[in-house]
């Protein structure tokens, strides 16, 4: 786990929450604009009025802020980019998944099931 920044590193690397989601690819660059006109008219917070327009995700905007929190460095290396792209595909979902109850947890939980399942058919 990497060490906290401090202070002057995390203000180097903090990014505001509309900026951090166009990077993230889960908002185009004409989507915030307009999200901040609206904001800027309505004073509500840019999260909320995304969520009210359908844009965004609650899972993405929450992954986002506690991103925008840690004001880490923005991510790099082998798997660079995976976790937003499950949050934009997560985002996009229109209607929910049921994944039935989870009993198993961990790397290849639900396998044993999903096999099983194959073998059935």
């Amino acid at each position: 786990m990497p060490e906290p920044l401090n202070e002057a590193e995390h203000d180097a690397y903090w990014r505001p929450l509309g900026q951090l989601l166009v990077q993230r690819g889960l908002l185009r660059a004409d989507e915030l604009e307009a999200a901040l006109d609206e904001q800027e008219r309505t004073g509500g917070r840019l999260g909320e009025i995304l969520l009210r327009q359908g844009l965004l995700s609650k899972l993405a905007l929450a992954s986002s802020l506690h991103e925008q929190s840690l004001g880490q460095e923005p991510e790099g290396g082998f798997g660079s980019g995976l976790r937003s792209a499950l949050i934009e595909a997560e985002s996009h979902q229109r209607e929910p998944v049921d994944a039935g109850p989870e009993v198993e947890g961990g790397f290849g939980s639900g396998l044993r099931d999903a096999l099983a399942r194959q073998d059935e058919d």
